[in-house]
């Protein structure tokens, strides 16, 4: 919920501070909020511990901004892509961590008994996380380049800056006029003789010596280097694409993102289900695992094979296959509980893993393109704004779509307990479907915005 009210605003402080402030700024938040969170003891510290979370973490719009503005068209998937290298390294060493080192006074006594952290066995996990990202932190604040020119930032308040920026025009426009002082005066006041600044050209100084300055062409009242504010408030002018074509990318991004959630939500509990009801009766250890076949997959995919992918087919194209592959893999649920029974062993594992491939697999497609997609069809406007207003409907679909198939998944259950938890993966992927579809044009658009004729990706054909 957090994420949601408060990516916005992280995007739009972007666009006036910079971007590396405003990582460092939500980083540094992180980290604090990681320690409240290992230290709570009571439910009103640690909701107050993940609402701080969640508004830090609402810059993760910005974080996206800052790598659309160091790639150009020829490096954009490898860049985007490698981000989402880094999301499967967080979630495979994530639940390893928190996994393992909750507890620490049980599995080491030796050396966590009679600590702080007996009395708070979360906190081990927590402050291992806050230690590298305070790492992070420090690599960040001495390296990290700034991206956003102080020319080129948004003012805090548009009207004040447009008048001192007129302000400063009549300024230096009087400053002109009067550096043309007289050494003498006729009897009607006209200056006889006009001492000119250095820089203006030789008509000018021709024009300075005659006792009279004969009419000239109208000079421009705002100076050139005056024009960087009015050109930083005409950044949220227009799309280069058109409104429609970010809506839909954005939408776009929607859809993968409230699909994507409620779909693991609906793996987690389906695969949890009793073997009574044919369900896999699996645990956390089992899920956290099939979960990191997931994540190795997605690194693998990102690094050697998404990239050459786009390069040949295009985003359109590697979208449209990573959503089709989402769907399937889900989709075909009811063929993977044909293994649901412990008389298999370990073979019963094997369509489950197969399963977090194929999501990974489309999630590789699917989330660097949208990534790439929304940052191309922000050129125009202040992208840390739209990365923002992005980043933050993504959250409400996060947050909508695991509660609203829980509910359909109650209501399956209630029909047949045996084939009606597939209601709500089917009913899932009909209304993200849908949402797609609506998103294709624009994503098309977007995909070839900037392409030269002739340069469209093979196999393209148009599409």
């Amino acid at each position: 919920l957090c994420e949601v009210v408060f990516s916005p605003l992280w995007g739009m402080l972007s666009d006036r501070v910079g971007r590396k402030p405003a990582l460092l700024t939500g980083l540094a938040g992180a980290t604090c909020a990681a320690v409240m969170f290992g230290l709570g003891k009571d439910l009103t510290t640690v909701f107050i511990a993940r609402g701080l979370d969640g508004f830090f973490c609402g810059n993760m719009g910005v974080t996206r901004t800052y790598l659309g503005e160091i790639v150009d068209a020829s490096t954009e998937a490898k860049g985007f892509s490698f981000l989402s290298v880094c999301f499967s390294l967080g979630l495979f060493i994530g639940p390893i961590l928190g996994g393992e080192l909750v507890y620490p006074a049980k599995f080491a006594p030796q050396i966590f008994a009679d600590t702080i952290f007996e009395t708070h066995p979360f906190l081990l996990p927590n402050l291992t996380y806050a230690i590298f990202a305070a790492i992070s932190w420090t690599i960040g604040a001495c390296f990290l380049e700034e991206t956003l020119p102080k020319s080129e930032r948004l003012p805090w308040c548009p009207r004040r800056a447009e008048g001192n920026s007129a302000r400063t025009a009549s300024s230096s426009t009087f400053s002109r006029m009067a550096s043309r002082a007289s050494s003498g005066a006729d009897p009607m006041g006209m200056p006889r003789v006009f001492t000119v600044p250095e820089g203006e050209d030789e008509d000018e100084e021709q024009e300075g010596t005659q006792d009279v300055e004969q009419p000239r062409a109208a000079q421009p009242t705002v100076p050139a280097r005056t024009g960087s504010v009015s050109a930083a408030l005409q950044q949220a002018a227009r799309p280069a694409v058109g409104y429609l074509a970010l809506v839909q990318v954005i939408a776009a991004y929607c859809a993968v993102a409230g699909y994507t959630s409620g779909a693991l939500q609906l793996f987690v509990v389906i695969i949890a289900l009793p073997q009574s009801v044919h369900g896999f009766s699996l645990g956390p250890a089992q899920i956290g695992a099939l979960q990191n076949v997931s994540a190795v997959t997605l690194m693998i995919w990102q690094l050697f094979i998404y990239g050459p992918l786009v390069t040949r087919f295009g985003y359109l194209r590697v979208f449209l296959f990573g959503w089709i592959l989402g769907a399937l893999a889900y989709g075909l649920f009811p063929v993977y509980d044909i293994w649901y029974s412990q008389d298999y062993g370990l073979e019963r594992y094997a369509p489950l893993c197969v399963m977090q491939m194929l999501v990974a697999v489309a999630g590789g497609c699917c989330f660097p393109t949208v990534f790439t997609l929304v940052n191309r069809a922000a050129t125009g406007l202040a992208r840390g704004s739209v990365n923002g207003w992005a980043n933050s409907s993504g959250a409400l679909c996060r947050a909508l779509l695991p509660p609203a198939v829980s509910l359909v998944l109650t209501w399956g259950n209630s029909i047949n307990p045996y084939w009606g938890r597939y209601l709500a993966i089917y009913i899932n992927i009909l209304v993200s479907t849908a949402v797609v579809g609506f998103a294709l044009p624009g994503i098309r658009k977007v995909g070839l915005a900037g392409v030269k004729p002739g340069d469209e990706p093979q196999g393209a054909g148009g599409h």
